[in-house]
C-alpha cells in the first residue's frame, strides 16, 4: 500500500507541477529566465518537487496516521495514478538509454581515437574524420574530441579558446544535466514546452560556456568568435547536435558571435535560490498538514472503489 500511495502521489504531483510550469511560462516567465541554472531548475521542477513532496510530506504522513489493516479496498484512481508514474518512469529511462546509445554511436563513427594532445591543461582526443567535430561526448565520463580539420583551420589561440569552451562544459557537467533533462519522467517530456525548455537550456549553456571560457578578456572573446565562424563554415548548413554531445557549433552560432563581440553581460540567476530555500523548508512547514494529507491519501485510495 505504501508503494502504491507514493507512486500515485508522485504521478499526481508531477501533473500538478507540470501544469504550474506551463501556466508560469505562458504568463511571462519565458521572458525572465536566461541562465542555464534557472532553465534547468524550471524544467526539472515537476520531478524534483514530486520527489520532495512524496518523500518529505506524504511518506511521514502515511507512516504516522495510517492504521494497521490486514486488508483495505483500493479504488481505480490510485491504481491509475501509480500506473501513470511507472509509465512515465519507463519512458524516461528509454529516452535516457536512447541518448546514451546515440553518444556511443557518435564515438564509433569517429573511428579509433588517434593521438592525444593537451591544450591549456585539457586532454583532447584527436580524430581524423571529415566532419568538423569538436565536442564533449558522453555523460558519465565525458571525452573531449576534436577533428584534425578543425585544428588545421584554427590558429593556436583560436583553438585554445575552443578547448576552453568545451572544458567549461565538462566542469559544469552539462552533458549529465542534459541526460537528466532528456530522461525526466514527467508530463512535460511529452509536450512542446518540454522540448522548448530543453532547447533553451542548451542555448543558454552554450552562452555560459562562452562566457566562462573567455571571461572579460576581449582578445579571447574575439578569438573564440573567429573560431566559431571558421568551424561553422566547415560545417555548412546548421545541423542538430546529437544527444549527450555539447558541440562547438551545435546551436545559434550567429547569436553567440554577436554576444561574444558585445560587452560582457552576465545575467543573474532568478529562481534557483528561491526554489532551493523552499525545498529545504517544505518538510518542516508541512508538519501541521500531515493529518489533512493523510485524509487526502485515504480519499484517493477509496475513490471509485466498491
Amino acid at each position: 500500500m505504501l508503494c502504491l500511495v507514493l507512486l500515485a502521489m508522485f504521478g499526481l504531483t508531477t501533473l500538478a507541477l507540470s501544469g504550474l510550469v506551463a501556466l508560469s511560462w505562458r504568463a511571462g516567465l519565458s521572458r525572465l529566465l536566461a541562465t542555464p541554472d534557472d532553465l534547468l531548475t524550471l524544467r526539472l521542477l515537476p520531478v524534483a518537487g514530486a520527489i520532495l513532496i512524496s518523500v518529505g510530506v506524504v511518506l511521514p504522513a502515511f507512516l504516522v496516521y495510517e492504521p494497521h489493516r490486514e486488508h483495505e479496498a483500493v479504488g481505480p484512481l490510485i491504481v491509475a495514478l501509480a500506473a501513470f508514474s511507472l509509465m512515465a518512469a519507463g519512458h524516461g529511462a528509454w529516452r535516457g538509454w536512447r541518448a546514451c546509445r546515440a553518444a556511443r554511436s557518435l564515438r564509433r563513427v569517429c573511428g579509433p581515437l588517434g593521438r592525444r594532445m593537451v591544450n591549456n591543461g585539457q586532454e583532447v582526443q584527436v580524430v581524423d574524420v571529415a566532419q568538423p567535430l569538436v565536442a564533449v561526448v558522453g555523460a558519465w565520463r565525458p571525452q573531449m574530441i576534436a577533428a584534425e580539420c578543425v585544428i588545421r583551420v584554427c590558429s593556436p589561440e583560436e583553438f585554445q579558446q575552443v578547448i576552453a569552451h568545451e572544458a567549461a562544459h565538462v566542469s559544469a557537467r552539462d552533458n549529465l544535466k542534459q541526460l537528466l533533462l532528456l530522461a525526466s519522467p514527467d508530463p512535460l517530456a511529452w509536450t512542446p514546452l518540454g522540448r522548448t525548455l530543453t532547447q533553451r537550456w542548451r542555448s543558454a549553456a552554450e552562452l555560459e560556456a562562452d562566457r566562462r571560457a573567455t571571461g572579460g578578456d576581449s582578445g579571447r572573446r574575439v578569438a573564440l568568435a573567429a573560431a566559431l565562424i571558421k568551424v561553422a563554415r566547415l560545417v555548412g548548413s546548421p545541423e542538430r547536435a546529437p544527444a549527450l554531445t555539447m558541440r562547438i557549433t551545435g546551436d545559434d552560432v550567429e547569436g553567440r558571435v554577436r554576444q561574444l563581440l558585445a560587452p560582457p553581460n552576465g545575467a543573474p540567476a532568478r529562481i534557483i535560490r528561491h526554489v532551493g530555500v523552499f525545498a529545504l523548508l517544505t518538510p518542516v512547514l508541512a508538519l501541521p498538514l500531515h493529518a489533512p494529507v493523510h485524509e487526502l491519501i485515504e480519499a484517493l485510495v477509496r475513490f471509485g472503489g466498491g
